[in-house]
């Protein structure tokens, strides 16, 4: 029976990794292919910017409840409505439709991939194991989902070159998106287990969430490395536009620089943060640091053809440090504390705050594109970066010494959490 339990774990997790890794593509396929999408639909920058920052504002919105619901519903439904809905939402998106109809893609992309899926896929990893692997779980998490995110653009990029551009691309990952929705009907486990669900209120269950110190940390620390993150997918269009670069090459260096590398440093921060006993905080603090030294020599570097590969490497170096950091952000929730019961309602608050750059950054830097010429304008989204990264340092520092003050409480909640987990699968 052990066997079998450990089993459907497996088969769960994968099911995780593959549904978030196709479906997150569609609303954020511009990170791929930026320049090809927006001619496509025929945008500016600042147009193109728009629908993504009506995605994160609404997205935004949609954490919190979505929070409450992971608490209360079924993971496997979640995930298939989710899939399915994304999916048919990327179909109509691939005939190239207005700008008006872009914008309700993107909104109606809120609620199937944010407010019924996002806070329910974290929890849903959280409940595989217990506190202590909360890093290597979630490491784990970001590079098996990094797998098949490789492996899927390895395929879509032979499909942009051979098979039609990005209409093409785009039905391809709507097909799989609709696909991922069946395959989690059909086979993914549902989380029925007590002490996973909370039968209080929203308000209620927000109420403890908000009153707890660090849930407003660890949604800072969310917050500044996802506008880091989000911002860093400029740098496949810096690569085209600025160091002459075809939409091919730059594509590929797109993936070797959002695929390959959460690979490798995605899964080792998770397997660093065990050794070290799950603190999770310290390690992104040491992330922070890579990426501020890359970012400084990315700044630092001259422009021009003949530095591209230098260039490139620093990108690399930069998203190894990102990565990184994406792959304990989760983890942090767990480091501190947080109960079962209420885990998607800290994790949606804390949702709800770290990935509001989604309302803005679009547009922020589709404007800074737009108003400058060249290279100053990337200039700029680089400078950004790299200020929202030493903020995340600050506020790693405030976090790190909270969890050294309070450390017999987060381990007397840490206990009881692991408790009524082992109750809920006794």
């Amino acid at each position: 029976m052990e066997k079998g339990k450990k089993r459907n774990k497996w088969v769960t997790f994968m099911i995780i990794c593959m549904t978030c890794g196709i479906i997150t593509e569609l609303p954020y396929l511009r990170w791929a292919l930026y320049e090809p999408l927006r001619e496509a639909l025929g945008q500016s920058n600042t147009q193109f910017g728009m629908s993504m920052s009506l995605f994160g504002a609404l997205a935004a919105i949609l954490y919190i409840p979505g929070g409450w619901i992971a608490d209360r519903i079924s993971h496997r439904k979640l995930f298939a409505a989710s899939a399915t809905g994304c999916g048919i939402l990327g179909i109509w998106l691939s005939t190239m439709p207005s700008f008006s109809s872009t914008m309700i893609i993107h909104g109606l992309w809120a609620i199937t991939n944010i407010g019924m899926f996002w806070p329910a896929m974290t929890k849903a990893v959280s409940l595989l194991e217990e506190k202590e692997g909360q890093g290597k779980i979630f490491g784990l998490f970001e590079g098996v989902r990094g797998v098949f995110v490789l492996v899927m653009w390895l395929g879509l990029m032979q499909v942009f070159e051979r098979m039609g551009g990005i209409r093409a691309v785009i039905l391809a990952l709507a097909i799989l998106s609709i696909i991922c929705g069946v395959i989690s009907f059909l086979f993914m486990a549902d989380n029925t287990g007590q002490g996973t669900s909370s039968d209080t209120s929203v308000m209620k269950d927000m109420v403890t969430a908000l009153k707890t110190p660090s849930a407003w940390l660890v949604a800072g620390v969310i917050f500044t490395i996802y506008a880091a993150y989000s911002s860093s997918s400029y740098m496949q269009a810096y690569g085209q536009n600025i160091l002459g670069m075809s939409a091919v090459a730059a594509g590929y260096v797109g993936i070797l620089r959002k695929d390959v590398i959460r690979l490798v440093a995605a899964p080792l921060s998770g397997f660093i943060s065990e050794k070290m006993g799950g603190r999770c905080t310290l390690l992104i603090g040491i992330f922070d640091i890579m990426f501020i030294v890359s970012l400084l020599a990315l700044l630092g570097i001259p422009v021009g053809v003949e530095y591209t590969v230098i260039t490139v490497v620093i990108m690399v170096v930069s998203s190894f440090a990102i990565y990184g950091m994406r792959g304990m952000y989760y983890a942090i929730i767990g480091e501190i504390g947080t109960p079962k019961k209420i885990y998607g309602a800290v994790a949606g608050f804390a949702m709800f705050i770290g990935f509001l750059p989604d309302a803005f950054n679009a547009t922020l830097c589709g404007h800074w594109l737009d108003t400058y010429e060249g290279a100053q304008g990337y200039r700029y989204i680089f400078i950004y970066m790299l200020i929202t990264i030493v903020v995340c340092l600050v506020l790693v520092g405030i976090l790190l010494r909270y969890i050294k003050k309070n450390k017999a409480q987060i381990e007397a909640n840490q206990k009881e959490m692991a408790n009524e987990t082992e109750g809920g699968n006794a």
